[in-house]
């Protein structure tokens, strides 16, 4: 369950990787989710879930697109991290959608785009 909105702009999680304990900012901001959903719990949660559903599909996508069908799905999975505060996620897409790209960091970037849409919807499972 989400609990009422945060005062932070940074909430603490335990690391979620195989890389051993630690601390790591979270995945989603959760004051940000907050704002864009008005404090609306029943909201966070519709929001989250249809991230978490879309950003799976899309990442499968610009995995297995060509380089010029990459940006407009890239961009789209960017502008919906944006919205529910997922950070990382945005920021890689901002690095995917980068002019003169090489294919090779391109596919660096998708590898770790994955894998910080993975840590989302650990993130998520673990509040909702």
């Amino acid at each position: 369950m989400l609990m009422e909105p945060r005062t932070a702009t940074t909430i603490e999680v335990a690391d979620m990787t195989e890389h051993g304990a630690g601390r790591r900012a979270a995945p989603i901001d959760l004051v940000h989710l907050a704002r864009q959903t008005f404090g609306s719990a029943d909201l966070e949660r519709e929001v989250l879930g249809l991230f978490v559903a879309q950003s799976k599909g899309l990442v499968a996508r610009i995995a297995t697109a060509e380089p010029r069908e990459r940006g407009a799905l890239v961009h789209r999975l960017k502008g919906s991290a944006r919205g529910v505060g997922a950070t990382t996620v945005a920021r890689i897409c901002d690095a995917l959608e980068a002019p003169a790209l090489a294919e090779a960091e391109a596919r660096r970037l998708i590898d770790d785009l994955g894998v910080a849409t993975a840590d989302v919807r650990r993130f998520v499972d673990s509040i909702l």
